[in-house]
């Protein structure tokens, strides 16, 4: 299999560009994510591939919850912010405010939607593993087009 032809055709599938937050007792963790599919309607569920290894996997796997978030196309910026791990200071991830929902979620309001999601089952194979959810809980504060990574010069997977 040619390397360069199975890149360019695996990065012509679209992909969103998210933000996922979640919390194991004291410990946030937060992350870009773009491999984010929804999978049933009823009940709502949602595939979301998270790298092996990342402190948002090893979270996210213990705390079996988050929230997604959706950034808005003028966020690139702070989307781009959530690519390193995240430094938790004064109720701010990466520098922006966030609250915890009934749930116990990290919510950033900053952006203009987010869903929350429980993990119902984790499928191991890849250097992504897979994360079944269900959306449990919905915000939406803006509703407005997203961030897709067709909108940005980056590249990721292939």
């Amino acid at each position: 299999m040619s390397l360069v032809h199975r890149k360019t055709i695996l990065r012509k599938i679209d992909n969103g560009l998210y933000v996922v937050t979640t919390q194991m007792g004291d410990h946030v963790s937060a992350a870009t994510v773009s491999f984010l599919t929804q999978t049933s309607i009823h009940p709502p569920m949602l595939a979301m591939a998270v790298r092996v290894g990342s402190d948002l996997y090893d979270t996210l796997q213990k705390s079996r919850r988050g929230a997604v978030h959706f950034p808005g196309k003028d966020q690139q910026q702070i989307v781009a912010s959530f690519f390193r791990k995240p430094v938790v200071e004064n109720q701010t991830l990466n520098g922006h405010r966030y609250t915890l929902t009934t749930r116990g979620n990290p919510l950033l309001k900053t952006f203009p939607m987010a869903l929350e999601v429980d993990v119902v089952e984790i499928v191991s194979k890849g250097d992504h593993h897979l994360f079944l959810c269900e959306v449990v809980a919905t915000h939406l504060w803006s509703d407005e087009p997203t961030l897709q990574m067709a909108d940005t010069s980056w590249h990721y997977g292939g």
